[in-house]
């Protein structure tokens, strides 16, 4: 909610967007302060104000709805029957707007920090390590911390915790049950997570283009330094529609990142991280070796650290990592401005195998090395704070001595992220994970067809006009799903593969892997599309990828000498009830003996 209002009001003039703000505080702190006065509950299009400084406004008629007004033909008006406390809510967020000090990202400054006197320079993960627990200091700049604190809408949050705690007490009461070790601030964590996910940050995989709006994709690394403004890490993105390159910063300071809200796992979870120490948690920011960052918060009513994805909305479920991403864990590093841990172990319930992975330093070093760097990090603090912070990680060490088994949520595959980006890094949901495997020795002329039948709702694997396998039903076949089902019209005798009723995207994807090298590929994907829904086809090997055209027929020899390739559709749009079913895949007569869906290797 806050996120699309924040959004429209920044696109106008600041002053122009000011005003309006202003103008609609005082309509709510109006009916807050007077609630069963009608003459403030009425808004009048023909008043000059009204029309001036809302209507022609964006984001000024979004308020007056998200606030409960009602538009008639005259003007709005607030209903009697109104919950006020939507008013109260938006009432809040403005003032998050106006505290928010949004600002030209030209004119902001760097967070600084002091200079860094290495101990372990020449050990290169060591070093890496000290690296990353200097540049965690920023999470204890006062100045941050109080301009993060203003985005948080604080009174809002605390508002739906509180709720939240007093429905679980009810809850408890009612069924006598025992006393849960949950807190007011547990709760708000969840509310803070929530809201981060769903309002404050955007997750970017490709940018918009900047010339025409399209869609674009990933081309290379800039080398122009003038896009070197706070950052030396800017992709170049590609529209699909009129080539033009886009650059995306990937921006790493936290000034930056106050303003631009967008990006990935990274940038997302350097933010989080600032927020929870912003709402005065001791918060860490945990980094793995294998390529994804999040945050942990130090429950007191648990007493023990509490895990927190922001990019997943997630909270307390570790092992979904190792369990649900399918990830090999190897280094999982925590750091605060106080101190620095090596907490691989909370994350894997498999720790001979993890130790059998970790190559990079020896485990004595390693151990000495942390308490090294905890040690002088802790030399000026007051004896009380380090005691405390000692007997917290004996705790938690003994902690994570014990193996913990995966529970109910934490075998789910990566949310965050397109299907294909997910797929190619092997962060999806275990089943189905099949795999069409080719024995490219076993072929007669180098050359291998996979086809689908949504009729007979067989996949078979040819050769030489010859079937070598088959394997019944569309979803034991693919790779990976979501939301995806088979669907027959009895009345038009069609068949074809759609979107699960009522959802709003679903993706579909396919594995094949090759025992030799190949040379090119050649597909045929028949898909259908009614009023506004969209079928996005791609194919990809490691670092190449080509999207499949809207005619569904591609040749490529773009992926010459691999050794596997994924094939992936991905389904949106559409309107009305059955806006799933303006998405089809494959859609052909039930009695059809074609196949709507066959992709052709050809191997050297």
């Amino acid at each position: 909610m806050s996120a699309e209002l924040f959004r429209e009001l920044n696109k106008n003039p600041k002053v122009q967007s000011e005003n309006t703000v202003g103008l609609l505080t005082k309509i709510a702190e109006n009916i807050l302060n007077d609630p069963n006065n009608a003459k403030f509950r009425t808004l009048n299009k023909s008043n000059k104000k009204v029309f001036e400084q809302i209507l022609q406004v964006k984001g000024g008629l979004l308020c007056l709805r998200l606030m409960g007004f009602k538009e008639t033909e005259k003007g709005f008006v607030l209903p009697p029957d109104t919950n006020l406390s939507a008013m109260k809510n938006i009432k809040e967020l403005l003032s998050v707007w106006k505290d928010s000090e949004e600002a030209d990202i030209g004119t902001v400054k760097p967070v600084e920090l002091p200079p860094m006197v290495p101990l372990y320079k020449d050990h290169p993960f060591l070093h890496r390590i000290e690296q990353t627990f200097h540049i965690c200091l920023r999470y204890a700049n006062k100045d941050l911390l109080k301009r993060a604190k203003r985005v948080i809408p604080v009174t809002v949050l605390g508002k739906n915790a509180q709720e939240r705690l007093r429905a679980i007490q009810e809850h408890v009461k009612k069924n006598k049950l025992p006393e849960p070790d949950v807190s007011l601030q547990d709760l708000l964590l969840l509310e803070l997570l929530q809201w981060f996910n769903e309002e404050f940050f955007t997750w970017v995989d490709s940018p918009d283009c900047e010339k025409c709006q399209g869609s674009s994709q990933f081309s290379h690394m800039s080398q122009d330094k003038s896009h070197f403004i706070y950052t030396n890490r800017v992709e170049m993105h590609k529209c699909k529609s009129c080539g033009f390159l886009t650059p995306f910063p990937r921006y790493e300071d936290l000034n930056i990142l106050l303003e631009t809200r967008r990006g990935r796992c990274g940038e997302w979870a350097n933010v989080f991280t600032l927020l929870c120490s912003a709402m005065d948690w001791d918060s860490r920011y945990v980094l793995d070796e294998n390529d994804h960052v999040w945050t942990e918060v130090y429950s007191f009513a648990k007493k023990r650290w509490l895990h927190c994805d922001p990019c997943e909305n997630i909270c307390d479920k570790p092992l979904i990592y190792e369990t649900g991403w399918k990830k090999n864990m190897s280094y999982v590093m925590a750091y605060s401005p106080d101190e620095v841990q090596d907490v691989t172990w909370r994350y894997s319930c498999k720790h001979k195998e993890v130790l059998s992975r970790r190559r990079l330093c020896d485990e004595h070093l390693l151990a000495t090395a942390l308490t090294n760097l905890r040690s002088k990090r802790q030399e000026g603090m007051s004896e009380p704070r380090k005691q405390f912070l000692t007997k917290r990680l004996l705790f938690e060490l003994v902690e994570l001595m014990v193996e913990r088994k995966p529970e109910d949520g934490e075998s789910k595959g990566r949310q965050s992220g397109d299907a294909l980006w997910r797929l190619t890094r092997g962060e999806t949901q275990e089943t189905p994970q099949f795999i069409w495997e080719i024995d490219v020795d076993a072929l007669e002329d180098n050359a291998a067809t996979v086809r689908y039948s949504s009729a007979k709702d067989v996949y078979e694997l040819v050769s030489c006009n010859k079937v070598k396998k088959s394997v019944k039903k569309w979803n034991l076949g693919c790779f990976e799903f979501s939301n995806i089902m088979r669907k027959e019209e009895k009345d038009w005798k069609q068949v074809y593969l759609a979107r699960t009723e009522n959802s709003m995207a679903a993706s579909i994807a396919w594995k094949f892997q090759f025992s030799a090298p190949l040379d090119n590929v050649s597909l045929h994907l028949h898909h259908v599309t009614f009023e506004s829904g969209t079928v996005r086809a791609r194919i990809v090997s490691d670092d190449a990828t080509e999207d499949i055209p809207n005619d569904g027929k591609l040749f490529s020899e773009k992926f010459q000498d691999r050794k596997f390739v994924i094939v992936t559709a991905q389904l949106e749009g559409g309107k009305g009830d059955v806006a799933w079913q303006h998405t089809q895949l494959f859609r052909q007569l039930v009695d059809s003996e074609e196949y709507p869906f066959s992709i052709t290797f050809k191997f050297k």
